[in-house]
């Protein structure tokens, strides 16, 4: 909130959000909560609070948290709730990556003399994937407000690369690695845990797709065609800054430094 709201007072110092401003900052007033309420939100938030903050991306993975900016959310915008859940956590993960990348920056001053004889892949990770944005996750294109659903448990696992069998034995399983990982889905319903996968090797939990596979499917053809976009994006980027013949090394150590940072498997990104 003072990153978005603040001010500098003069010189040096930390960003200023006057008493005055805080009815425009969207954060719960707990005079107006209900006993019950209040309850519930205590409850929800004791454990977070008594556990270490991780990174971002990895804080808005844990289930207490999630729980918690669920309740939250509902507060807040009520039906509105799943968009605007959303739109915050993408708002969070651009202004995150923002600060990340003047963070970089600052530290490119300070290591310069490092960096004549020694290339570090971080800064240059940082611009493309602030420019060209993270990568497309399933749940940007499904939007279940009405209609029968399908939960479907994704189990804790290793992060290996996920794909749909293709023979008469194994056809419309989900393979971890190659080996059966959730076998009882139809098609559609499978290619959706494959494409989750894809993008966010680390997911478990639970996944809510529409019954209608028909459906489903339709939604996992548009990530797919964003995906490939996006890597087609990603790869320019690289290579425009790194465009030589000789840079080729560079360009690898920047797309695996790339996955990295946007919780993808290895060589997700530019073949060796």
């Amino acid at each position: 909130m003072a990153e978005v709201y603040g001010r500098r007072g003069g010189g040096d110092g930390v960003l200023h959000t006057y008493i005055r401003e805080l009815s425009q900052i969207p954060v719960l007033d707990p005079a107006l909560l209900t006993r019950s309420q209040a309850e519930d939100l205590v409850a929800l938030f004791a454990p977070v609070a008594a556990r270490p903050s991780l990174s971002t991306d990895e804080e808005l993975r844990q289930p207490d948290r999630q729980a918690l900016d669920l309740w939250a959310m509902k507060y807040l915008f009520g039906d509105e709730s799943d968009v605007a859940g959303r739109a915050v956590e993408r708002a969070l993960r651009d202004l995150v990556m923002e600060r990340t990348q003047r963070t970089v920056s600052g530290r490119e001053q300070q290591q310069k003399a490092v960096r004549r004889t020694v290339f570090d892949p971080a800064p240059l990770a940082a611009r493309v994937l602030m420019d060209c944005g993270i990568q497309p996750k399933l749940s940007d294109f499904i939007s279940i407000t009405s209609g029968p659903v399908l939960d479907v448990h994704v189990p804790m696992h290793a992060e290996l690369p996920v794909r749909l069998g293709d023979s008469l034995m194994d056809q419309s399983h989900v393979l971890l690695g190659d080996q059966p990982f959730i076998t009882d889905l139809d098609e559609g319903h499978a290619a959706a845990v494959v494409a989750l996968l894809t993008a966010q090797p680390k997911f478990s939990g639970e996944l809510q797709l529409p019954l209608d596979e028909s459906e489903t499917q339709r939604a996992v053809n548009a990530w797919k065609r964003g995906w490939i976009n996006w890597k087609k994006e990603v790869e320019k980027a690289i290579k425009e800054v790194l465009p030589k013949a000789t840079q080729a090394q560079r360009r690898l150590m920047v797309a695996r430094e790339l996955e990295e940072r946007a919780g993808l498997l290895p060589k997700t990104l530019m073949g060796e």
